[in-house]
């Protein structure tokens, strides 16, 4: 089987999440094939599914600077969006020989790939932080829905850290090693790297990964029909978003279903 590389975005970033969730339920039910999509994002705030935003986000700064909060689908901390960091997000069909630990065990092989073939020695700390120089380059963050494992990560390029800093909270107390918190732009390291270089390496190192002919698509009409349902009635709604709930869920499964039958 191929893997479908897309690089869909929006100028939206409710949109580009809410895509995210699509590509997952499209993908549940075969509709189309394992996935790599590339992608960028305006200034955001990617809350984690299970993460209350008064403990990660600067709310005061969040909305000086006009920083949207958005909740994912997936598991997590909060991430950091902006024009300088390149996303990627992986959707494969769950495999029952594969433990969910295999997102990160093995999947994160080739974003580590990409970055060596960019000249980097990248290693992994706290299980999905990858690092350079004890310096944090790129978080991910996996789960699993829908018979469908999904991982994204956010690789920083050239991102205002200063900004970063501004908007996200360090807690006091914390059991993973402190370099999550500590953040490098791949500048720092890489001398003239352009956005086009990151994904050509990102696309040659998943290719590796998976052993599989690539094909370039546009999104598929199921997914772009699942996208507008979920921007509409879930990743636009600030109950969502503040409060991680959704009061119509099961009126917007029975859409869902609706297209993917």
């Amino acid at each position: 089987m191929s893997l479908r590389v897309l690089f869909t975005e929006y100028p939206d970033p409710y949109l580009n999440i809410a895509f995210e969730e699509a590509l997952a339920r499209v993908r549940g039910v075969d509709a189309i094939s394992d996935t790599l999509r590339i992608w960028k994002n305006k200034n955001s705030l990617i809350l984690g599914r299970f993460v209350k935003v008064e403990e990660d986000i600067n709310l005061e700064n969040a909305n000086k600077f006009r920083f949207p909060i958005i909740r994912r689908f997936t598991g997590g901390g909060t991430v950091y969006h902006d024009e300088g960091c390149v996303n990627y997000s992986l959707i494969i069909k769950r495999d029952v020989r594969y433990p969910l630990d295999y997102l990160y065990a093995h999947l994160l092989k080739g974003t580590l790939l990409a970055l060596k073939k960019l000249g980097l020695r990248p290693y992994l700390k706290n299980t999905n932080d990858i690092v350079v120089n004890e310096r944090k380059v790129s978080g991910t963050a996996a789960g699993l829905r829908w018979e469908v494992l999904f991982l994204h990560g956010s690789i920083l390029v050239d991102s205002d850290l200063q900004m970063l800093y501004s908007l996200l909270k360090i807690p006091k107390a914390h059991r993973f090693d402190p370099v999550k918190y500590r953040v490098a732009n791949l500048t720092s390291f890489i001398k003239n790297v352009s956005m086009d270089h990151i994904v050509e390496a990102l696309i040659w190192g998943y290719s590796r990964v998976f052993s599989a002919p690539l094909t370039f698509e546009e999104p598929a009409e199921e997914e772009s029909k699942i996208t507008e349902i979920l921007y509409k009635e879930k990743y636009s709604k600030d109950e969502w978003n503040f409060e991680g709930s959704i009061k119509n869920e099961t009126e917007i499964n029975k859409k869902i279903k609706e297209i993917l039958s």
